[in-house]
């Protein structure tokens, strides 16, 4: 007797991964922050990078690759959509492969490559930069898109103002980042956090971006 799969709706398929992915980039920061802080009494780090180089890597890293890899395998419903999340989920992955700088003194390799922590920084930064850059404007311009041939629902006009509000978010924080790091003491900006909160911010905006992405909330009546 052969026994039979029940097919499953893609269309379904593409909702709880939208899900996961929002999910995962929720807890990037919480994560590990909160394992830090529970398994070594670890304070807030200067950035959720500066994770890579405590008792959490692994958590940190697993989590960025698992963000990446979904992002790698997300199939949307056009190709323009299948392209940028693709994108961006490979220089997801270059974030984790290619450390960032811990200490100007560190001279050793660093990373899956083995690369000196300049190159490798350097690498790291253009990767976190078009990452997000990536994300915002995946929520800004991709999302928000609908289908020509049918009315835009209540429900979709929500999700819109949630795609604009996070892509804006996402934009506004990187911009005022960049503009810090180059206005203000490295020492203040360790000691107060900044890169931390608002590396956080765009990461829950992003999150938040793909759970909506996944009907978690306004969901359309089929």
């Amino acid at each position: 007797m052969m026994l039979r799969i029940k097919n499953v709706n893609p269309v379904i398929s593409y909702f709880i991964l939208r899900r996961l992915i929002g999910i995962l980039g929720i807890l990037l920061a919480l994560v590990c922050y909160g394992g830090g802080r529970l398994f070594s009494d670890l304070s807030l780090q200067p950035s959720i990078s500066f994770y890579y180089y405590t008792n959490v890597r692994d958590l940190f890293v697993g989590l960025l690759v698992g963000v990446s890899m979904f992002l790698i395998t997300y199939k949307g419903y056009e190709v323009i959509d299948n392209i940028v999340s693709n994108i961006t989920g490979m220089v997801g992955l270059g974030i984790a492969i290619f450390p960032c700088l811990f200490s100007k003194e560190v001279t050793m390799s660093v990373g899956f490559f083995q690369f000196n922590p300049e190159l490798s920084n350097t690498l790291h930064l253009i990767c976190s930069a078009s990452f997000f850059v990536l994300l915002a404007l995946n929520s800004l311009f991709l999302f928000t898109l609908t289908d020509k041939n049918k009315e835009m629902t209540e429900n979709k006009k929500k999700r819109n103002k949630v795609y604009i509000t996070c892509g804006i978010i996402i934009l506004a924080s990187l911009i005022s980042l960049v503009f810090i790091k180059l206005t203000v003491d490295p020492k203040i900006i360790d000691e107060k956090k900044i890169v931390f909160i608002f590396e956080a911010v765009m990461l829950v905006s992003f999150g938040i971006s793909w759970l909506v992405k996944g009907e978690t909330i306004w969901r359309d009546p089929k």
